[in-house]
């Protein structure tokens, strides 16, 4: 298990000249076991305490309102594809240690979870072998201002996918060209079982395609309205956010800050595990080398500093979800990866209380308390008519307090990153190289198939972004290469086919 000592001053750093999602992956699979504990009790550590009722997706009466950013618009009959050879993709299509693959497929032969979850890494990229034509739609799962995305089956395989379609007009007429672009970035280069994987990436003469996992589970976000009181218990909660932070750090190892982090844009997977989708307002931040933190202890095992990998990254778009906006972005300040894990103490404590921290009466009232209030924990003694308050432990109030600090200087996660978070009390008992073999507290019921019970009935409410708003104009953050697209706005998107090592059509 990844250990930091108590003392920032006892430890040693070292700079890095390899790509850090080698190092990550060679560290999450350093102690897997030849044969993967499904119960996730490592040897010579105390068991975890079992998570209480296994729930599975129900349909319920009511409509929860859905905080989305961007969603996706329709897909037609356009066989006409354009293959633009790749320019975005990038040395970060690497392969992964084979001791995680080969351990991947152990687990998948061993247990009825996708082969995909366990053997995520080693990647093939190819020029674009499908069209629109290829898929055959099923159903609606949930539509935005500029797109829509639909649950599909390919016609000569039989299998279900996610297609993510996006109107060209629309883009254009919001000024969202960038955010598409950035997202097929991100989709292309990142492979880690906590990020929704993308199998194939086109564009016809008025639309771009996504085709990614179909999650069966449905939205994390919907998935908590079925629970009892429409909350976690600690231990179940305590899962959900080792597995977020485990996709954050590496998503800051490959230069990328999230920046919208909610229920909603987590989801699901057939096992239960959760993976991240929705990138649009993601930011890029320049190239840099990871720092090793050596511990001076001789038995512990060095850690990252995921900071440092995007350190350089300074950004001031107003972008994110209401509610879980951190208080340097409503000050439009310069804010870097440390609004993630402001996002992460957000999401934990919903979580737990089946609200956020700072919810007021609007969105001024919203903002005001993010600026001004601390976090206020509800009295499990006091009468709650709405649902019961549970009892938190010290250390997990202790965690929130410190991820929703104002000053995102002093704010958890701000010295180094991921592993100040992973070395937290709240996770002692949590091994995060043994997360992916951990049984998740929410199972999806197989049978649901095509049901996508998870993803009906939604009403939407947006995420914002006050420059595309208000100014008419993205954020130019990033660094996005723009060049030869005065005729053709979409000549950087990269039209390809990815096969993923374990996937019963990979070459």
């Amino acid at each position: 298990m990844v250990t930091a000592t108590a003392t920032f001053n006892s430890l040693q750093t070292t700079r890095l000249s390899i790509p850090a999602h080698k190092i990550l992956n060679s560290q999450l699979s350093a102690d897997l076991p030849s044969k993967p504990f499904v119960n996730a009790t490592p040897p010579n550590e105390e068991p975890v305490n079992d998570f209480p009722d296994k729930s599975t997706t129900m349909s319920i009466a009511s409509d929860p309102i859905r905080r989305t950013a961007s969603n996706p618009d329709f897909l037609g009959s356009h066989t006409g594809v354009k293959s633009i050879p790749s320019q975005l993709l990038s040395e970060r299509l690497s392969s992964s240690t084979s001791t995680l693959v080969k351990a991947g497929r152990d687990q998948a032969n061993q247990t009825p979870t996708s082969k995909r979850l366990y053997a995520s890494n080693s990647v093939k990229v190819k020029d674009i072998q499908v069209g629109s034509s290829c898929f055959e739609k099923i159903r609606l799962l949930g539509k935005g201002d500029i797109g829509r995305v639909f649950l599909v089956r390919r016609k000569d395989k039989d299998k279900l996918y996610a297609m993510k379609v996006l109107s060209k007009a629309e883009m254009i007429k919001r000024n969202k060209i960038k955010r598409a672009l950035r997202e097929q970035e991100i989709l292309s280069s990142c492979h880690h079982p906590f990020i929704v994987p993308l199998y194939h990436s086109f564009q016809s003469d008025d639309h771009l395609y996504f085709c990614m996992e179909y999650c069966t589970g449905g939205e994390f976000f919907r998935a908590l309205q079925l629970r009892p009181g429409k909350c976690l218990k600690e231990a179940e909660a305590r899962f959900y956010a080792a597995e977020v932070t485990a996709a954050l750090e590496y998503l800051h190892l490959m230069g990328f800050v999230y920046r919208d982090l909610k229920p909603e844009n987590i989801l699901l997977h057939e096992s239960g595990h959760i993976m991240l989708t929705d990138f649009d307002l993601s930011s890029k931040a320049p190239t840099s080398e990871p720092v090793v933190i050596k511990s001076s202890f001789f038995y512990s095992s060095p850690s990252l500093d995921t900071k440092s990998c995007i350190s350089k990254l300074k950004a001031n778009s107003f972008v994110g979800t209401e509610e879980y906006l951190a208080p340097e972005i409503i000050r439009g300040n310069h804010h870097c990866s440390t609004v993630d894990w402001w996002t992460l103490g957000i999401l934990i404590f919903e979580m737990l209380y089946a609200t956020t921290p700072f919810k007021g009466v609007n969105r001024n009232a919203t903002f005001r308390n993010i600026l001004r209030e601390e976090v206020h924990f509800p009295d499990p003694r006091e009468y709650h008519p709405v649902y019961p308050v549970q009892n938190i432990s010290k250390t997990c109030k202790s965690l929130i307090q410190r991820l929703l600090h104002k000053d995102e200087y002093r704010r958890l996660g701000s010295r180094a990153g991921a592993s100040d978070i992973k070395s937290h009390a709240f996770f002692k008992p949590i091994n995060f190289a043994l997360l992916r073999h951990m049984t998740p507290p929410i199972i999806p019921e197989p049978s649901k198939g095509i049901d996508a019970i998870n993803f009906r009935n939604i009403k939407e409410s947006k995420s914002f972004d006050i420059f595309s708003t208000f100014s008419g104009k993205e954020d130019d953050e990033d660094s996005t290469n723009t060049d030869n697209t005065s005729l053709d706005p979409f000549a950087n998107f990269s039209s390809v086919t990815l096969y993923h090592d374990g996937d019963s059509d990979a070459e």
